[in-house]
């Protein structure tokens, strides 16, 4: 008979009954010894498990004796207590590592916010700096363009007072061009105040009688005379004596004579005379003098002003500069043309005092 023959097995239900142990601390039990098989052999057949009888007793003494019996829940005390010390060390495991990972995410959490706050920061920043820079690039335009609104309000102030200051040289000269012509012999002059169109008028008794009842009302004639001196074309203007043609011509010559001998200066000043008498020519040549600074300081005002007045009064090379120097030179082109105006007016009291000479 084999050893495993001696061996008087029992189920597990059997093993509660002898011992009063539950199935449950059974089991545990079991898991404890499994590799203990002098404290409790088992095998299992057909899906039952079976123990040995006498280890089970000896684990769970079922004795009638006070003795033997003492010894049950002193073996559960221990079981018990081997059993809270396993469960209290895997507890503590988890606890800690459920601390590490709890640390870990926290250090990512603050890294990732550290590193968040830093790209807004950045960016904010750098939006300032944008913001920063469009408000000074807006300033400094609205700057520019109030020096260049101030300066044009300055340039059309002193044209203003330039124009004024002419007009009244003209209203005081005109008067005296008038007395003048009245002791001059009628068919000798043209009239210079054209009435719609500008023509050539003799100027017979009546007229004398006309002109001396305007000099009579010399606020109202001196009005309207203003009006038709204005209203004259610049060829027109010339046309009207062969005596100032030959004295402009004279005074062109020398200009051209001076700035060929290099005297630049000084045809500048002829240039000038002439221009300012009606030479087209002269207006040309005076427009070059300032656009180049030869003879006088650079001035490209004065030059558009002289090369639109030069075009005006019929000279064509003149013409084809202004256009190019419109789109080169806009503020200044503005400018020249509203000096310009000042120069035809000077042009044209010029004109009518050599008539009166």
């Amino acid at each position: 008979m084999s050893q495993t023959d001696k061996i008087q097995w029992i189920t597990l239900e059997q093993a509660s009954e002898i011992s009063g142990a539950s199935v449950a601390i059974l089991q545990d039990t079991i898991r404890k010894y499994k590799d203990n098989r002098h404290t409790l052999n088992t095998y299992e057949d057909n899906g039952e498990l079976y123990l040995d009888k006498t280890q089970i007793i000896n684990l769970f003494p079922s004795s009638a004796s006070a003795l033997e019996k003492e010894k049950i829940p002193g073996t559960l005390f221990r079981w018990f207590d081997d059993l809270r010390r396993a469960y209290e060390t895997s507890l503590n495991t988890m606890f800690k590592r459920v601390e590490a990972v709890k640390d870990e995410h926290r250090l990512d959490l603050a890294e990732s916010y550290d590193q968040r706050l830093k790209e807004l920061e950045n960016s904010y920043q750098s939006r300032i700096d944008e913001l920063k820079s469009a408000h000074q690039s807006q300033v400094s335009t609205l700057t520019n363009h109030l020096n260049k609104l101030e300066k044009d309000s300055l340039f059309y102030q002193q044209q203003i007072v330039t124009q004024q200051q002419t007009l009244s040289q003209l209203n005081s000269r005109y008067d005296a061009v008038i007395i003048a012509l009245k002791d001059k012999k009628p068919q000798l002059e043209k009239d210079i105040t054209p009435s719609t169109k500008p023509s050539a008028l003799a100027v017979d008794e009546t007229d004398n009688s006309e002109l001396t009842t305007k000099t009579e009302s010399q606020s109202e004639e001196t009005a309207q005379q203003e009006e038709n001196a204005t209203s004259l074309t610049p060829v027109e203007v010339v046309e009207q004596t062969k005596e100032n043609q030959i004295k402009v011509s004279d005074v062109l010559k020398q200009a051209y004579s001076e700035r060929e001998q290099k005297n630049y200066q000084a045809a500048v000043e002829l240039f000038e005379q002439a221009a300012l008498l009606g030479s087209n020519k002269a207006m040309g040549a005076l427009g070059r003098s300032y656009f180049i600074g030869e003879g006088v300081d650079k001035n490209i005002e004065k030059a558009i002003a002289f090369l639109h007045l030069a075009s005006e009064y019929g000279f064509e090379p003149a013409k084809a500069k202004v256009e190019q120097v419109s789109d080169k030179y806009p503020t200044e082109y503005s400018h020249g043309i509203e000096l310009a105006k000042s120069y035809s007016i000077q042009i044209k009291i010029n004109q009518v005092e050599n008539l009166a000479s």
